[in-house]
């Protein structure tokens, strides 16, 4: 549980920085007049929590295989996916600027979750081979003091 959470949080903070740069992105090019004040610094917050709810609802019980994990991350995607372009258009009258914006949206969720995986596995794979180097190191070290 404590390894997941701490998965979570990472995830977050990785989310949450892609997704400043996305909204830099998006609104440079679909509303470069548009100015905001201080409080759109809460977005990106908001929509960081939204994008780890389907990571804290789906469960882990047990070890995924490759596929299985392939799978999990696209359902927990399309779950993020509909709830961003929920929270940020549900209620809206619906036009072909609302359904541009919406697919610039999705498409931008998309490449942010994958970013966010790419991170993670970089990160943890680095951790890894470091664990690695060590119990290498240990393994020589025991094998020297028993000779």
């Amino acid at each position: 549980m404590k390894d997941k959470l701490r998965n979570i949080l990472g995830n977050f903070f990785i989310s949450v920085t892609l997704i400043n740069i996305a909204m830099l992105v998006l609104g440079s090019i679909l509303m470069p007049e548009q100015k905001f004040g201080y409080e759109v610094f809460i977005y990106p917050i908001i929509y960081g929590v939204i994008g780890i709810i389907p990571a804290l609802i789906t469960r882990d019980g047990k070890e995924l295989s490759v596929k299985q994990t392939l799978l999990k991350n696209v359902i927990q995607m399309l779950m993020t996916v509909a709830l961003i372009l929920a929270f940020i258009f549900g209620g809206h009258s619906v036009d072909h600027k609302l359904i541009m914006t919406a697919v610039f949206v999705a498409v931008s969720v998309v490449l942010i979750y994958a970013g966010v995986i790419a991170i993670s596995w970089f990160l943890d794979k680095k951790t890894a081979d470091m664990m690695t180097e060590d119990l290498v190191r240990f393994q020589k070290r025991s094998s020297k003091k028993r000779a």
